[in-house]
């Protein structure tokens, strides 16, 4: 038998991956575990798809890091979105998507025992590129009473604790809890984060790859208008009004930043184009180098799409799909709420908030607590249908101890079997914390940005959301 690495035998699953592998073996299963928006497609960036298709799309072939055209588009993008200016032939990769971007910093940045430093709840995708390259993960927690915001002195802990750690991520907006940062709170995290640069120079090694995460940033931030600052924005607004003591270590610290932001979350998912942009042209440089390797060439049509996003919406789709998921997220909250009130299960963790209390102004994610689950029993029946469901897939030895629910895993399997509700268990498995997508794929009827069928797209989600809390509804009976 030809040997298998350990390190792909050892490689984690995502449980986004998961649940929808599971959720496509059942029919009439509401699929709330999506993180691909069901807004439909800017109505520029389809019409400009379109006429590319019509045509030899070999002559669209892009360069590994992307054609100029698309890297000076992707620059036009980041100084609309943060007013950060960067130069299109040396400052901005573009890659197929995020997680090949991901995938390439991994790569070029650490060697096996390296450690990367992530805030909790995290994106679970991360894990595995890192794992590849050999790294080593190490969370910052997070709480619900802080609406799930990193509190300075636990970043400065995990720099104290690991102070040689390559990489530090900031995803926010946040996947999965949809937490958004403040103008304070940023300034927080620089004036920390500059502190950690200059403590590394002083002792002549190397300051860590601070990554901006910003694949939600289109959903919270409305046409004109950035209700909640980003990084690039507030570090834009420090360079502005920096004392002259100040800008060197500004300046510094831009030269420690990846901003990479994504198109798939204004409706262009297929299209899977990353966009990196940073100070650091060695880093850059260095990134190509796996880019090359591994063949990938930027996404043409990704291209032909960012073209089409940097130009004026008069349809606002954006700022329409940001209230309605937002309208969504509120129906989803107020109706889990009212059905664990109705079942006296309202325990909140010792957090003293309803389970679905967090409700962030926009945004696709819902992230619940579902502690008051814990200890609850299954049934024999339920166990053997879960064993069926899973062919082997999962390690139903190490579940349901004493056939009790302990875990959010468990949670989420209970939901699916039973209610027939797809979710994603994010975060600590012993804090039981589910995220539930409102961007609802199936709720999708046109692409027409006619009234009459964003009209119907909204009624969809609602019925498809009222449906999964009716299913939620019946199956508790089976559980309490």
């Amino acid at each position: 038998m030809i040997q298998i690495s350990e390190r792909i035998q050892n490689l984690k699953e995502s449980p986004i991956v998961t649940f929808a592998a599971l959720a496509s073996k059942y029919n009439g299963v509401v699929s709330l575990n999506s993180g691909s928006p069901g807004h439909g497609t800017i109505p520029g960036v389809q019409e400009a798809i379109h006429q590319v298709s019509a045509k030899d799309i070999s002559i669209y072939r892009t360069p590994h890091y992307g054609s100029l055209k698309g890297r000076k588009d992707a620059a036009q993008y980041f100084l609309q979105r943060y007013g950060l200016e960067f130069d299109p032939h040396r400052e901005i990769n573009l890659t197929n998507g995020f997680t090949h971007l991901f995938n390439c910093l991994c790569t070029t940045i650490i060697n096996p025992g390296d450690t990367a430093l992530f805030i909790e709840p995290f994106f679970p995708q991360y894990e595995q590129p890192l794992t590849l390259a050999g790294g080593k993960m190490v969370t910052i927690p997070t709480q619900e009473q802080d609406k799930w915001k990193p509190q300075p002195e636990a970043i400065k802990t995990a720099f104290s604790n690991y102070p040689d750690a390559n990489m530090i991520v900031f995803n926010y907006p946040n996947n999965p809890s949809g937490a958004t940062l403040t103008l304070e709170d940023w300034n927080g995290i620089i004036d920390i984060l500059i502190e950690e640069i200059s403590r590394r120079k002083q002792i002549k090694i190397s300051p860590p790859l601070i990554l901006i995460d910003e694949a939600y940033v289109p959903l919270f931030h409305h046409g004109e208008v950035n209700e909640h600052p980003t990084f690039g924005l507030t570090l834009h607004k420090r360079i502005q009004s920096a004392q002259p003591s100040e800008i060197a270590s500004l300046h510094q610290l831009m030269e420690s930043v990846l901003i990479a932001c994504t198109l798939s979350k204004q409706g262009n998912c297929g299209t899977l184009l990353g966009l990196g942009a940073s100070k650091n042209v060695k880093l850059l440089e260095a990134m190509r180098i796996p880019q090359k390797a591994t063949v990938i060439n930027s996404n043409a049509m990704g291209e032909v799409a960012l073209s089409a996003v940097i130009e004026r919406d008069p349809q606002k789709t954006i700022q329409w799909a940001g209230s309605l998921y937002e309208s969504r997220l509120n129906q989803l909250a107020e109706g889990l709420n009212t059905i664990f009130e109705k079942h006296a299960i309202t325990n909140s963790g010792g957090t003293g908030q309803k389970p679905a209390s967090f409700v962030p102004e926009a945004g696709m994610y819902l992230y619940a607590n579902f502690s008051h689950f814990k200890g609850c029993q299954v049934t024999t029946d339920f166990l053997e249908r879960l064993r069926v469901l899973a062919e082997g897939k999962l390690n139903l030895e190490s579940l349901y101890l004493q056939n009790q629910i302990n875990s959010s895993l468990e949670v989420a399997l209970w939901l699916l079997v039973e209610a027939k509700v797809s979710t994603v268990p994010i975060g600590r498995q012993e804090d039981c914390y589910l995220r539930f997508s409102v961007g609802l794929p199936q709720a999708v009827v046109e692409t027409s940005t006619k009234t009459i069928y964003r009209q119907k797209t909204e009624e969809n989600g609602k019925t498809l959301i009222s449906q999964a809390l009716l299913q939620i509804e019946q199956a508790l009976p089976k559980l309490i």
